[in-house]
C-alpha cells in the first residue's frame, strides 16, 4: 500500500537517528530531537493511511490480473462487450471499489475467490457513465455475502436474497446463489447484485419509483414481466422482498435486456438513460457522455 512506504522509512529512520544520537554517535546526543521529525510523520502517514492509500490509488489505480481480466470476460457479459479503452476504464475502476469497500462472508470461512470481483464489477456497471467521482457510491460502506438467502432484523418474516441496510452501516447484502445465477443465466434469472446497487444510487442520488415516466406502475410491472417472460410475482421470488422497487427492478432490466426495454417501453428506457447516461443496447462504447456525478440529483 502507498502509506506504508512513507510511514515505514520514517519510523525506521526515525529510530535510527535516536539510536545514534543517543549512543553519541555520528549524532551528538544534543540532537536527539531530530528524531521527532521522522516519527511524526511516520505517526501521522500511519494514522491517516486510508486516506493516503484511496488518494493515491484513485489517481493511479492499480488495476486486475490477467485471471481477473479472464474472470470477466467469462462471466460478466456487460464487460466482454466494452471496447478496449472502456474494458481499462472498467478494470481500473474495479480495483479502486474493492480497497474502498469492506467485503464480509457470512456462515463460510472466507469469501469465494471470484465474488468480490463480481460484485465491484456490477457497482462500476451501474456507475460507468458518471466521472469525477473519488468513490463510487460513497454512502454503501461494505457488502455483507451470504452462501443462500438469509434473514436479518429488518426483513425477518421471510428469506430473501437482497437487502440494502441502512440502520448502523449502510450495507448491501447478497445471497451468492441467487446473485450468480443473475450474472450467468439473465434470460431466466433476475440479478440480485444490480437490484442492490440500484437501490444504492437511489438512496444517494435522491430518486424514487413515482418519478418513473409512466403513470400505471401496475401496468409497468405487467410490461416488464413480459420482457423475460419471468412468472408472474418474480420480483418477490427473486429478491425476495416484501414489497415491490420499481426503481431498482427497471434498473436490472435497464442493463440486462437493453433492447427489449428500448422497443416496448421507450420512455422509461429513455429516463433510465439519462439518470446513468449509458445507453446499454450499444454493448461496445454504452457511455453516452461523461459528466460529474455531483450533477446526479433527482429532479
Amino acid at each position: 500500500m502507498f502509506a506504508g512506504l512513507i510511514f515505514i522509512p520514517s519510523l525506521i529512520l526515525a529510530v535510527i537517528t535516536f539510536l545514534l544520537a543517543y549512543n553519541n554517535r555520528i549524532l551528538p546526543f544534543s540532537l536527539i530531537w531530530i528524531s521527532v521529525i521522522p516519527f511524526a510523520i511516520g505517526l501521522g502517514a500511519y494514522i491517516i493511511r486510508n486516506g493516503l492509500n484511496e488518494w493515491w490509488y484513485v489517481r493511479h489505480p492499480p488495476g486486475l490480473s490477467e485471471l481477473e481480466q479472464n474472470i470477466l470476460a467469462r462471466f460478466f457479459p456487460y464487460y466482454r462487450r466494452l471496447n478496449v479503452q472502456h474494458k481499462k476504464k472498467f478494470e481500473d475502476r474495479i480495483s479502486v471499489f474493492r480497497l474502498q469497500k469492506q467485503f464480509q462472508m457470512r456462515l463460510l470461512e472466507q469469501i469465494p475467490g471470484d465474488m468480490q470481483l463480481l460484485v465491484s464489477a456490477t457497482a462500476v456497471q451501474l456507475t460507468l457513465g458518471l466521472e469525477d467521482e473519488n468513490e463510487i457510491l460513497d454512502n454503501l460502506g461494505m457488502v455483507v455475502l451470504f452462501p443462500k438467502e438469509f434473514i436479518t432484523p429488518d426483513i425477518n418474516t421471510q428469506l430473501h436474497h437482497v437487502e440494502f441496510n441502512t440502520d448502523i452501516f449502510s450495507c448491501l447484502l447478497l445471497s451468492i446463489n441467487f446473485f450468480t445465477k443473475g450474472i450467468k443465466d439473465p434470460e431466466h434469472y433476475y440479478h440480485s447484485g444490480l437490484h442492490g446497487m440500484a437501490k444504492a444510487f437511489k438512496i444517494k442520488y435522491g430518486y424514487s419509483d413515482d418519478q418513473i415516466p409512466f403513470p400505471d406502475k401496475k401496468e409497468l410491472l405487467v410490461q416488464l414481466h413480459h420482457l423475460r417472460e419471468f412468472e408472474i410475482g418474480y420480483q418477490f421470488l427473486y429478491t425476495g422482498l416484501p414489497s415491490m422497487e420499481l426503481f431498482e427492478m427497471c434498473t436490472e432490466h435497464f442493463f440486462q435486456v437493453p433492447t427489449r426495454m428500448q422497443e416496448h417501453l421507450p420512455e422509461v428506457y429513455q429516463y433510465f438513460m439519462d439518470i446513468y447516461h449509458q445507453d446499454p443496447s450499444n454493448g461496445a462504447n454504452p457511455i453516452i457522455q461523461n459528466i460529474k456525478s455531483s450533477t446526479r440529483t433527482a429532479k
